[in-house]
């Protein structure tokens, strides 16, 4: 895990704490079809998930010629959100972006949600490449996102390191052939390393960049070098 050159963001759960609006909305649309969706569906087919797959895994039979009326209303109900950072996203970011680290967006969300978010939390000036839903072919676990945000950064995604959340983003980030760092709650923890994640930490509350020394520092747990810096090292807490 040396010389890393980039850092590649997914956003809902990584940088905006999205998770119970995102389950507030499928659950809403659930009960207006009649039925409810089980906390197994909720972790398989909507965290990390394009609405799409969605669509298709948790309403099968909702016909497609319907599935504009629910993009509609998803747009509506995410354009009025008040959005809340993940705890120590900005600060990471500004750091990375001060620090000349290239830095992208990707997301399985559309774009109008990344400009709602990124407008609100003031980062859109941050990330040089965005990459969303209507970019890739297949959303996550696919790995074409990671793969273009690496095209489009100019950086081989083998120097790329990626922060998710969901274990499709980690599945996806890991078969690109980038280095994972996932954002998970002590139950996730066991399912994020088995998809390939080679860290876990709780938020980016304890994730700082050292830009003198080039180093990412995970929680005082494990360094990772960023700009072809030295090689990775265990940091004592």
């Amino acid at each position: 895990m040396s010389g890393f050159a980039a850092a590649l963001f997914d956003m809902d759960g990584v940088v905006v704490d999205t998770e119970a609006t995102v389950a507030a909305f499928w659950r809403s649309v659930a009960r207006d079809e009649g039925f409810a969706i089980s906390d197994e569906d909720m972790d398989r087919h909507v965290h990390g998930r394009s609405a799409l797959h969605t669509l298709r895994h948790v309403f099968p039979d909702l016909p497609e010629h319907r599935h504009g009326e629910v993009y509609e209303r998803m747009r509506v109900d995410n354009e009025t959100l008040r959005y809340s950072g993940i705890p120590g996203a900005s600060a990471l970011l500004a750091a990375l972006a001060d620090g000349g680290v290239p830095l992208a967006l990707v997301t399985g969300a559309q774009s109008w949600k990344a400009d709602a978010v990124l407008g609100q939390l003031g980062l859109a000036g941050l990330f040089g490449v965005r990459v969303s839903a209507e970019d890739v072919a297949a959303g996550k676990p696919d790995p074409a996102c990671y793969r273009l945000a690496a095209e489009r950064l100019g950086v081989p995604i083998a120097r790329c390191v990626v922060f998710e959340d969901a274990v499709s983003g980690v599945t996806s980030a890991v078969a690109a052939g980038a280095t994972c760092v996932a954002l998970a709650a002590p139950h996730r923890v066991d399912a994020v390393r088995a998809a390939g994640a080679s860290a876990v930490v709780g938020d980016l509350s304890g994730v700082r960049f050292d830009a003198a020394l080039g180093v990412l520092d995970l929680d005082g747990a494990v360094a990772l070098p960023l700009s072809g810096a030295r090689a990775a090292r265990a940091v004592t807490p």
